[in-house]
C-alpha cells in the first residue's frame, strides 16, 4: 500500500506563509520550509520544485482567497454602488480571516516574491487569477454606470484595489489592527469616487470602418 502523505500542500503553504510574513522573504528557502515543516527535503522539492514557484504558489493562493471574498461580498449587494463598496470592504475581512495571507498580498509585491520562469501550469493559473479579478472589476463598472471602458474600470479599480489597499498595507505593515475606522474610512473614500462623474469613453473607429478590404 502507498505511504500516507504525512505533510499534504495546505499545511506547508500555511508554514511557508508564516515564515514570509514574519521575517525577510528573501529567507525562505526550500531548506528552511523543510526544517520548519519538519519534513524532508525531497518532499518539499517534490511539491514546489524551487523556490520561486513556492511563493507563486503563496501569492496565488492569497489571491484566490481575496477574489472568493470579493466575488461574495460584491454578489450579497444589489448592483450599482453598493456592489462597489462591498468588494472594496471584501479585502478588510480577509485580513481578519486570512491575516498571514493578507500580511503577504498587501506587504509584498508580486514581482518582488517571483521573477525567474515557473512551470507552465501554474503561469496559467496565475494568468487566469488575474483574468477573474478584472472581469469582476468590469462587472461592477458595468453595474453602476453600464460601462466596461477604461475609465469606468479604473475607476472601479481605484475603489476596490487602491483605496484599500493602501490603507490595509500601512495598517499591516505597522502591525495595527484594522479598525472599524479604517473601514468607515474606506467606505467614504469609494463612495466619492463614485460620485465623481467619469470621462466620456474613447471611441475607437470599428473594424469595418477601418478598413473595406480583408
Amino acid at each position: 500500500m502507498p505511504r500516507q502523505r504525512l505533510h499534504p500542500v495546505e499545511d506547508l503553504l500555511d508554514v511557508a506563509e508564516q515564515l514570509v510574513t514574519s521575517g525577510d522573504p528573501a529567507g525562505l528557502t526550500l531548506r528552511a520550509l523543510a526544517t520548519s515543516a519538519g519534513a524532508s527535503n525531497g518532499t518539499i522539492y517534490h511539491a514546489f520544485g524551487s523556490r520561486e514557484e513556492l511563493l507563486a504558489r503563496l501569492w496565488l493562493r492569497a489571491s484566490e482567497r481575496l477574489g472568493t471574498l470579493l466575488v461574495a461580498a460584491a454578489g450579497s449587494s444589489t448592483a450599482g454602488a453598493e456592489a462597489v463598496v462591498a468588494a472594496a470592504l471584501a479585502p478588510v475581512t480577509f485580513t481578519r480571516e486570512h491575516p498571514a495571507s493578507a500580511q503577504l498580498f498587501f506587504a509584498q509585491r508580486s514581482d518582488q516574491l517571483f521573477t525567474a520562469d515557473l512551470p507552465v501550469a501554474l503561469t496559467d493559473a496565475l494568468a487566469a487569477d488575474r483574468r477573474r479579478f478584472t472581469g469582476l472589476l468590469t462587472t461592477l463598472a458595468r453595474g453602476v454606470w453600464d460601462r466596461r471602458d477604461r475609465y469606468a474600470v479604473e475607476a472601479v479599480a481605484a475603489c476596490v484595489v487602491d483605496v484599500p489597499g493602501g490603507i490595509l498595507r500601512r495598517a499591516l505593515i505597522e502591525g495595527r489592527a484594522v479598525d472599524a475606522a479604517s473601514e468607515r474610512r474606506i467606505e467614504a473614500a469609494v463612495r466619492a469616487i463614485l460620485a465623481e462623474p467619469l470621462d466620456p469613453p474613447t471611441h475607437r473607429p470599428s473594424h469595418r470602418s477601418r478598413s473595406t478590404h480583408r
